[in-house]
């Protein structure tokens, strides 16, 4: 059973969510909060796997709010919720640590999906999103185009180095925003080149763009 909380300042939308999450058989939602700062104050009490946050709150945004809750809680899985399309903010929201991001606009079905996909280990990015983050892609004109190419399935830890490999932290970096030992970054390195079959990380971004990983 997965636990979710949802934050969100709209509360019929989050009641909405609230209503539809827990007509599913494998989610349980346990809780709301209609702000950044009563997210803070009420979640880690909550015992949450995945939490869904609104982005566009007043005050403490969904985005400071993912950084705020990670520190406080680093197990959490985040969904970012937005009405906005903008690539920026799907890039931001991911520098903060969440895992997923879906279009408030989307069929409520593709938010059960995201749940499940983020509690998996998998980051995962909305249609709507998606389409405008390859469309940002196609514009330039040193991108690879995508291909079909298999998705390794990768830890929770991994996607989190890999998602700051593309963000060009060193290993020094990874390691001291993930807690982890220098030696231990370079393993999950070595382990995504082989997963990924490429030669270095620039083949290693590259795939996992090709893959929609990042």
């Amino acid at each position: 059973m997965i636990r979710v909380f949802i934050v969100d300042d709209h509360k019929i939308l989050a009641q909405a969510l609230f209503d539809y999450l827990n007509t599913k058989s494998n989610l349980e939602c346990i809780g709301m909060a209609h702000s950044g700062q009563e997210a803070i104050d009420t979640v880690q009490n909550q015992q949450a796997d995945v939490v869904l946050m609104d982005i566009g709150m007043p005050g403490m945004d969904g985005i400071q709010c993912t950084k705020e809750l990670l520190q406080i809680q680093s197990d959490l899985t985040i969904v970012g919720l937005s009405t906005h399309k903008e690539v920026s903010i799907v890039k931001n929201l991911f520098k903060a640590g969440a895992m997923g991001f879906v279009s408030k606009n989307a069929d409520l079905r593709e938010i059960h999906t995201a749940i499940e996909q983020v509690h998996e280990g998998k980051r995962y990015i909305g249609e709507v999103i998606r389409e405008a983050y390859l469309s940002e892609l196609s514009a330039d004109p040193a991108a690879k185009p995508l291909s079909s190419s298999y998705i390794p399935q990768l830890t929770q830890r991994e996607l989190e180095v890999l998602a700051l490999i593309a963000e060009e932290c060193t290993t020094e970096e990874i390691a001291e925003k993930l807690f982890i030992s220098k030696n231990t970054v370079q393993t999950h390195r070595k382990h995504l080149i082989s997963k990924f079959g490429v030669r270095n990380s620039v083949g290693l971004v590259l795939k996992a763009l090709e893959c929609k990983l990042i």
